[in-house]
């Protein structure tokens, strides 16, 4: 049975030196193997899911807090 964890982040994007978005998210996440949670994966996907929703790349994306539900 493979774990999920549930996660709320709020996050800011910044383009051009200017925050032009401030906004939320949530994700499912469910490590590939049990026992290989990847804190640097989640916050990835996070990122990136902000950036598809907005149209930016993940770099400009920056999470300001993060929770697990």
């Amino acid at each position: 049975m493979s774990a999920h964890y549930f996660y709320f982040a709020d996050y800011e994007i910044l383009v051009g030196g200017r925050f032009i978005v401030w906004g939320q998210t949530t994700l499912d996440y469910a490590p590939a193997q049990a026992g290989a949670f990847d804190p640097a994966e989640l916050l990835n996907l996070i990122r990136q899911r902000a950036a598809n929703q907005h149209g930016v790349e993940r770099d400009e994306v920056r999470v300001r807090s993060l929770s697990r539900l």
